[in-house]
């Protein structure tokens, strides 16, 4: 039976109950775009460990979904996609190449949305054998996980995001704000890149730039997905019903 779980982007978490700074990794490119069939179904990636400390990190791929909020939430992936090495102990300084090759449907109708998660597993290197204390002994041990993004991308999608609602509102502190619903309908993501949004009331427009949206400007909205977003209420913005116009830069 499949299982949801949440993750963040990048996330912080402890196992073991003792600091240790040097157990850290990068992982990179931390965005990739697959093909569903041919060569560039199947990309690297570098797990880099620039410490002194010998670590044990986990490479794993989950579905990714989206509400409404922006709350993301996972579906393991793992029979869709092989990934080689998906476990690894990286020495002091060094970097493992791992690829990743798209096993799914290789005609999918929509692009598709995943998360490679890369997480530092709580290993006692030194002894393989010795037990996970259960008890704090003085310090926390941080590991970390990475969350990129990772898409299949079939030829000929587009995205097709509207306005889907728009209304004035107020915040719990009173404060005036706009509730913005966008959609997109369309079969590939869109990022909203440098975004301007142009709000109408009473016939009177407010132009608001991406410095002014931030938040809202450079979020990505998955094919077939909703995205809701609340910015505050323009002052000169008379009163009354509000309509809404936007345009942002398609790479």
């Amino acid at each position: 039976m499949k299982r949801y779980f949440n993750l963040l982007f990048i996330s912080l978490f402890f196992v073991l109950m003792r600091v240790n700074p040097a157990l850290a990794f990068r992982l990179t490119p931390m965005t990739q775009v697959f093909a569903p069939a041919g060569n560039n179904a199947t990309h690297a990636y570098d797990v880099v460990n620039d410490k002194d400390e010998r670590i044990a990190v986990e490479i794993t791929v989950v579905e990714r979904n989206v509400d409404a909020n922006g709350t993301e939430s996972y579906i393991p992936a793992e029979d869709d996609f092989l990934i080689y090495p998906a476990q690894m102990i990286l020495e002091p300084n060094t970097t493992q190449v791992v690829r990743v090759s798209w096993l799914g449907d290789p005609e999918p109708d929509q692009e598709l949305a995943f998360r490679l998660v890369a997480e530092q597993l709580p290993i006692n290197l030194v002894d393989p054998n010795a037990p996970i204390p259960v008890r704090p002994v003085g310090q926390v041990q941080v590991l970390l996980r990475y969350l990129g993004a990772l898409f299949v991308r079939p030829e000929g999608v587009q995205a097709a995001v509207q306005i889907e609602s728009v209304a004035a509102q107020s915040s719990e502190q009173g404060t005036p704000t706009v509730a913005i619903n966008f959609i997109n309908q369309g079969n590939a993501s869109a990022s909203l890149r440098d975004l301007r949004l142009s709000l109408t009331a009473q016939g009177q427009t407010i132009n608001l730039t991406p410095d002014q949206l931030k938040g809202v400007t450079g979020y990505t909205i998955l094919a077939g997905h909703r995205r809701s977003f609340v910015v505050p209420r323009p002052d000169a913005l008379p009163q009354g019903p509000i309509t809404a116009t936007f345009e942002y830069r398609q790479d």
